[in-house]
């Protein structure tokens, strides 16, 4: 068998192609392999293949930089020099060669010559403005920024269309010339509002949560200003962000208030969104605010149904027991007004909720789950009910019905997030009523969990139980620490402090005692007693160092001293050993933030 070309196929042209090809695939691999050499310090051999390369192609910059390279860290200064001015005078006067040449003379102090050559380069962009990103990047190469940004102002100026100013606005925060990097920035974003959610990161550089910090104090004067003399809702957009960042919320409030009487469409979603921000960080304040200006001027019932929710769990968070019939009155006048239905689930839950952990009357609190559960719920709805309604079980030691159903809430909705709650909570369960072999059955699987936190509290549950279980085969210990979490759960603390206090004194198990100096303290810290908890989680931190519980009495002391106390030197002690000694922590990245903040750092 034998290949037959068609009689018009001639094999000159298809050699040539397949030579070009070759030729590139070998200059190709030698320049990655003078790139090895020379990133492994191997400059001599790097010299040997560019200086190849360059003469097969003397007006191939890459390789003409390469060469250079080497030959400047080989100290051939000399011949670095004629390789350049050769290259300006024979393949074309480059600005960005130029300025290689300047920056060798730079290197040896001959400053005046090598800014005659930066100028030379300028002023090639002056009379070609495309020029400018070539040369602002060979100066950026070398640090020397002042010349970037003239170079890059100067093609701005002479070509207004070109647009440099990311370019600027980049060179100006390493500058630390933040007005002008802002409004630059601004200048992008006005011509297109979308570009802010690219430019964020850049922003985010600079702004911190310190509001009189140098960057944040410089955009919000030009935002300010432009906005007074120019106003435009994207300038309330970004003063809302800033104010944010500050986590000042209700100044950002006033912010999206302006926006709302701006915008035509009226729609309250980015004011919702920030009063759930407000919330989460407990500014209860001014998210109140913002809910009751959501329900006052709500158009759509989506919002003005979820303002009314969150406005009732900001009272619930505010209330004092004398409010608790007003609050329940809401409730109940809330749901009349919009239905019992399967989409007022969450409102219906929330009554049950807090007639159980609030008023604590759980009798109510399941009359009203019964209830909800006659209506056609949704899969997910039935399995977040009758986890609450089992959790109720188990506060009025009903253990039974509470495992059965918690069992029904795995088969119901399989391999989620709340099926695996519900095994969680079987095994705790299980712990609180001493069957612990069985707790550790449920333990086992859940300790590869897909959810960081339900994988961490079964894997602190199940060493509480294997550790105590070795020292005292009968697990006394062990059985009075489970009742004391099982009276916390049902809302004893004060007796479930008493069982604690006497295993600190009478135990037979010393590997509990870390545990129940952390359920002390914890127990402390709800009956708002930080200088009773603080004496009590040091001691964890000198004597259990090397325990489970370590990381959480570091990280539980650097909040207090950080936030309640105000001492922030000591606050970094705890993070900081955190951070060295603990870095598998789930408070790790906490840690890490907050001691950022207290070190000054800017947190991106």
């Amino acid at each position: 068998m034998h290949l037959e070309f068609p009689r018009s196929f001639t094999l000159k042209p298809f050699l040539t192609i397949l030579s070009i090809l070759v030729f590139s695939l070998s200059f190709g691999q030698s320049e990655e392999l003078a790139q090895n050499y020379f990133d492994q310090g191997e400059y001599k051999k790097a010299e040997a293949i560019y200086a190849k390369l360059h003469k097969s192609s003397p007006a191939h910059q890459n390789w003409l930089l390469g060469y250079v390279e080497s030959l400047e860290a080989l100290e051939k200064l000399g011949q670095a020099e004629s390789v350049l001015k050769k290259y300006l005078a024979e393949v074309g006067e480059y600005p960005n060669i130029q300025i290689e040449l300047g920056y060798l003379y730079q290197k040896q102090n001959d400053t005046l010559v090598a800014d005659d050559y930066y100028q030379q380069a300028i002023s090639k962009v002056e009379k070609r403005p495309a020029f400018a990103y070539a040369v602002g990047n060979a100066f950026q190469k070398y640090g020397l920024l002042d010349l970037a940004a003239q170079t890059y102002e100067t093609a701005q100026r002479v070509e207004p269309r070109s647009n440099y100013r990311i370019q600027l606005a980049k060179i100006y925060g390493e500058q630390s010339r933040h007005k002008e990097m802002f409004e630059n920035y601004m200048d992008l974003i006005v011509e297109n509002p979308s570009y802010f959610g690219i430019l964020n990161r850049d922003f985010s550089q600079y702004i911190t949560e310190d509001s009189g910090n140098e960057a944040n104090l410089a955009l919000r004067r030009v935002l300010l200003r432009r906005n007074q003399k120019e106003p435009d809702v994207i300038y309330n957009q970004m003063l809302s962000w800033l104010f944010v960042q500050q986590e000042d919320y209700f100044k950002a409030f006033a912010q999206e208030r302006a926006i709302f009487k701006r915008l035509e469409s009226k729609s309250l979603s980015r004011l919702i969104d920030l009063a759930l921000i407000s919330k989460e960080n407990n500014d209860l304040s001014s998210a109140r605010e913002m809910f009751e200006f959501a329900i006052a001027k709500a158009t759509s019932q989506r919002e003005l149904r979820s303002a009314e929710r969150q406005l009732l769990l900001i009272k619930r968070l505010q209330a004092q027991p004398e409010d608790y019939d007003e609050i329940e009155l809401g409730y109940k006048n809330f749901i009349a007004k919009i239905g019992r239905n399967r989409d007022s689930f969450l409102i219906q839950k929330d009554l049950a909720e807090f007639m159980a952990f609030q008023k604590k009357d759980i009798e109510k609190a399941l009359e009203q789950i019964k209830i909800i559960a006659e209506k056609n719920l949704y899969q997910q709805q039935a399995a977040e009910l009758k986890l609450l309604e089992a959790d109720l079980k188990v506060q009025q030691s009903r253990f039974n019905q509470a495992l059965l159903l918690y069992t029904q809430v795995e088969k119901l909705i399989p391999n989620s997030d709340i099926a695996r709650e519900a095994k969680f909570k079987v095994a705790k369960t299980s712990y609180f009523i001493g069957d612990f072999d069985w707790a550790l059955t449920q333990l086992d699987v859940l300790k590869s969990s897909a959810s960081q936190l339900t994988s961490n509290d079964a894997l602190e549950l199940s060493l509480l139980i294997k550790d105590n279980s070795l020292e005292d085969s009968t697990r006394t210990d062990l059985k009075l620490v489970a009742k004391a979490d099982l009276l916390q759960f049902q809302n004893k603390p004060e007796e479930a402090l008493a069982i604690l206090k006497n295993v600190l004194v009478d135990h037979k198990s010393p590997s509990i005692l870390d545990e129940v100096l952390f359920r002390i303290a914890n127990l402390q810290l709800d009956s708002n007693s930080p200088d009773k908890a603080i004496p009590v989680l040091q001691r964890i931190v000198d004597e259990y160092n090397d325990r489970i519980l370590a990381d959480n009495a570091n990280f539980l002391l650097g909040k207090l001293y950080m936030d309640q106390l105000e001492e922030p030197e000591k606050a970094k002690t705890y993070f900081e050993t955190l951070i060295f000694n603990h870095p598998d922590s789930i408070y790790f990245v906490e840690a890490r933030k907050r001691f950022r903040k207290l070190r000054g750092d800017q947190i991106q």
